[in-house]
């Protein structure tokens, strides 16, 4: 899998705990705001969307799709904004791993194979080729811009789409929104020396706790020759629960190389 797919797939995979089920609705129709905005950058056009939050919790159920691979797998993942991703993964009830991402480093245990591996904030960033911090990383989970609104410039705004753009000097960051309820339909991530992207696609949406929340997401990550899919389908989401994040490495468990 190429670098971009590694970078959106461990992204997303990153967001899901359980929680009981809650009725949600679709979001709200949204008044043409260009009337009230003197102008139209991506700060002012949207800032408004972006309510804050402090945990996160849901359940996704996964198909994973990669030549002549098929997997499913359930992942439950717990998140405190800026702060942590506590991700746990399994098949048939039965957990596989578990990971925790903090701002410093991500460790993962193997509980199938009693090992571990420490990655450190340097080594995240040669694996995934993309220095993404976990904020970000969270951004890009609940369906939000990836980096701060200040750093896009305004593409397409026109009745139906709101599309904004940051150029940095590797990659092309951008984000396409429904512009009735205001909610992103795309995100993408273009490496521009290279063949390599990835795009996210969010659907079903749905208020939940008070946030827009797309209950259905797919990525297609390439790098030009193969081509990486991932569907998934949320449930259980919730913003409100105080959560914990029980991790511990064993004694018996052997650091892997």
């Amino acid at each position: 899998m190429n670098k971009l797919a590694v970078l959106l797939f461990s992204g997303l995979l990153l967001a899901l705990g359980c929680k009981s089920r809650k009725v949600v609705t679709a979001p709200p129709k949204v008044e043409n705001r260009d009337t009230v905005i003197a102008m139209a950058t991506a700060e002012n056009l949207l800032s408004f969307t972006l309510k804050d939050w402090k945990y996160f919790s849901a359940k996704i159920n996964v198909n994973f799709q990669s030549g002549d691979n098929n997997n499913d797998v359930t992942v439950h993942v717990r998140m405190l904004k800026d702060s942590l991703v506590w991700l746990s993964a399994g098949l048939v009830g039965i957990e596989g791993a578990r990971i925790l991402i903090n701002k410093d480093s991500m460790v993962f245990l193997d509980k199938m194979n009693r090992k571990y591996r420490v990655y450190k904030k340097d080594d995240m960033t040669k694996v995934l080729d993309v220095p993404l911090s976990v904020d970000q990383v969270q951004n890009l989970i609940l369906a939000r811009p990836i980096y701060a609104l200040k750093l896009y410039q305004v593409l397409v705004n026109n009745e139906t789409r709101l599309d904004i753009l940051y150029n940095q000097e590797k990659y092309a960051t951008s984000h396409s929104y429904q512009k009735s309820v205001f909610t992103i339909d795309t995100t993408a991530i273009r490496d521009r020396t290279s063949r390599n992207y990835a795009m996210a696609s969010y659907s079903k949406y749905s208020v939940v706790d008070g946030f827009n929340f797309p209950l259905s997401a797919e990525i297609k990550a390439s790098n030009g020759v193969s081509m990486v899919q991932i569907k998934m389908d949320f449930e259980d989401v919730d913003f409100v629960k105080e959560l914990t994040f029980p991790f511990a490495i064993p004694a018996s468990y052997e650091k892997a190389k």
